[in-house]
């Protein structure tokens, strides 16, 4: 194929609250579910459209995740339909639109012609370890790098980073990884086409990260110079030696799994794994959804009527380095014409459902959202789109899945390649949950690579840091539904590189923050509607930079006006400096402190305490603690 070309019988109302409840157990999705409510212009995304990839990251490092659009037509300063958009969170679930005070709008692209688009990717990744979120975007044409400054600013530094590509090449997805595990993100850039009047070169490239903004194309030395027309590329240690391999969706032709040798080479191995697929891989997911502690994958394709050979696979890892094929007895063999794909958890029950999103130019697939039925007896996915409104039939490309609202449950954000995109909220009763906030150290700052396991009731639930998607990267929290569990047991974060962190019992509905070495940092417990706890008046968030050399910001949010105290203190427990501040308005707010005691001398280098209190109420949590380095 080429592209060119509550209806139920009424209860009686004699029956009994416990024979209500015993019926409902046994009714179908249709009848519990709730339609998905479509928030598009209540959160402020109306004027947008016409996009290929969509990505969240907390650019401002304010507490919340902020949203990129890559618009697809070619860039035209004078037309602001043209423009990418960057979109900040305002934390009540609407968003306004910064992208001209970023400087992110876009460039001149090649304007050869491109059925697919123009802008392509957006990929974040801190390429520099300096606790800001970087862009990565791709293009028919010269690739972009920015660097974000940290003052809501971003600066193109695509020429000394050396990572423009080529001219006539359309770039599709971009991945950062660390594939020499030297505590930096290096860049994969996946190529779709090569539109030039000579010899084609859909070669991908592969970029080492040197340091102080500086890459080498290391494509041909490191074997990752694959030539089939990539659309997404996803980093998975498949053979559980601590070094990340890479899995290739390829368009028109076979996929590619490529193991990697731990001195940055690559070998092709995609027999050997089991991961072959010949026909049109566009979408990935990763996620470990059949509960075997091995993390599977799901590739979209072109599923219809009269190509029964071509389907979607969902590759199942044995922890053999091996994965087999069970998409068909799953349930998900068949989406229509497929493009972005996520694992994500619907109702914060502890399984993986899945979610696609389809549709090109005049043929028509309703997006699926396939819910995962681990309480039956066999592991099998259910479609539900109808039952809950997601079988929307627009032209969709990207996808987002984060909390969009705060309100600890999956919503789900869509591109569409010809209209606005879809926010949509989650309107599922959910369990309780956890979200973890990873930060490396030794590791790359974004702690991508990372694997995560939280046990609840004698039970392990684990997750994979990596953040790719189809034409997208994303930095966000993982997120774990939890069910009736109320307190994980505890948690152990396999850092890249092998390092292994153990972390006690926590409360569930929260969002911790753990910090390779430094164990768990901070957490923000959100108070559910059926509990009646006051909140506190003044919250620790925490404090950046950390470590520090010159001066942090101590973040915390308050409740109620009035004078915050902050007592820093050492080791011994003395106090070395107490600053106060007023404030006459509620929400976030931050002190900084220059390293200095009560008398403006410098302090030594070391580990410090700092507890905050408002109207002499102490925060919760009540004390954090943070590293000075001359």
């Amino acid at each position: 194929m080429n592209y060119l070309d509550f209806a139920t019988s009424p209860f009686s109302w004699m029956c009994s609250k416990l024979g209500w409840w015993m019926s409902a157990l046994f009714m179908p999705v249709a009848l519990l579910a709730q339609d998905f409510v479509w928030r598009t212009q209540d959160a402020g995304l109306g004027l947008v459209a016409r996009t290929n990839g969509v990505a969240v990251a907390d650019y401002d490092r304010d507490g919340d995740l902020d949203i990129y659009f890559v618009v697809h037509a070619s860039y035209e300063p004078n037309d602001p339909r043209s423009w990418n958009r960057l979109f900040s969170n305002r934390g009540d679930g609407t968003f306004f639109d910064v992208t001209t005070k970023a400087g992110l709008a876009g460039q001149d692209s090649n304007t050869g012609f491109s059925y697919m688009g123009y802008k392509m990717g957006a990929a974040w990744g801190d390429y520099d370890n300096d606790g800001w979120p970087d862009l990565f975007l791709t293009h028919f044409g010269p690739n972009q790098l920015f660097h974000n400054n940290g003052d809501g600013i971003f600066t193109d530094v695509t020429e000394q980073a050396g990572v423009a590509g080529g001219t006539t090449q359309l770039s599709s997805s971009a991945l950062w990884f660390d594939y020499d595990l030297d505590g930096d993100l290096d860049l994969y850039v996946s190529n779709w086409e090569d539109y030039t009047q000579g010899s084609r070169d859909t070669r991908n490239w592969m970029y080492e990260n040197l340091g102080g903004g500086y890459f080498l194309d290391v494509s041909e030395a490191s074997g990752l110079a694959d030539k089939g027309k990539t659309w997404t590329t996803v980093a998975i240690d498949a053979n559980n030696d601590g070094h990340l391999d890479l899995y290739l969706a390829n368009d028109f032709g076979p996929n590619k799994f490529y193991l990697n040798n731990s001195d940055k080479t690559f070998q092709e191995k995609t027999a050997d794994f089991g991961l072959e697929d010949p026909y049109h891989g566009m979408g990935l997911a990763v996620s470990d959804c059949d509960g075997n502690g091995y993390f599977d994958i799901y590739l979209t394709n072109i599923t219809e009527t009269g190509f029964d050979k071509e389907i979607n696979p969902l590759f199942l890892n044995t922890g053999e380095n091996f994965f087999i094929n069970k998409s068909v007895e799953a349930g998900v063999s068949l989406a229509g014409w497929g493009w972005g794909t996520e694992f994500f958890d619907l109702e914060n029950d502890g399984d993986e459902d899945l979610f696609v999103v389809t549709g090109y130019f005049q043929q028509v697939f309703p997006n699926v959202l396939f819910r995962n039925r681990s309480e039956s007896s066999t592991f099998r996915f259910e479609n539900i789109s109808s039952d809950v409104g997601l079988d929307d039939l627009t032209e969709a490309r990207g996808l987002a899945v984060f909390d969009y609202d705060d309100d600890g449950d999956s919503d789900l954000l869509i591109s569409n390649f010809a209209e606005a995109p879809a926010l949509y909220e989650n309107p599922m009763e959910h369990g309780n949950w956890l979200d973890v906030k990873l930060e490396g150290t030794v590791s790359n700052r974004d702690a991508f690579g990372t694997v995560v396991e939280v046990w609840v009731n004698g039970r392990s639930y684990k997750k994979y840091h990596h953040g790719a998607q189809f034409l997208a990267q994303n930095i966000q929290p993982l997120h774990f539904g939890l069910g009736d569990a109320q307190e994980i047991e505890r948690i152990t974060v396999e850092w890249p590189g092998g390092f292994i962190e153990q972390i006690g019992a926590v409360k569930v509905n929260q969002t911790i923050h753990i910090k390779e070495n430094n164990g768990l940092i901070s957490g923000v417990r959100r108070v559910s509607e059926n509990e009646s706890r006051v909140p506190e008046a003044v919250r620790l968030i925490g404090n950046y930079p950390n470590p520090f050399n010159g001066l942090t910001q101590i973040c915390f949010e308050i409740s109620v006006p009035g004078e915050v105290e902050v007592k820093i203190t050492n080791l011994q427990g003395q106090t070395v400096n107490v600053m106060k501040a007023s404030f006459s308005a509620i929400g976030e707010k931050t002190m900084s402190w220059d390293a200095t005691d009560w008398q403006a001398r410098p302090v030594t280098s070391g580990l410090y305490f700092y507890s905050l209190k408002i109207n002499n109420e102490m925060a919760s949590p009540n004390i954090g603690k943070m590293l000075y380095i001359k």
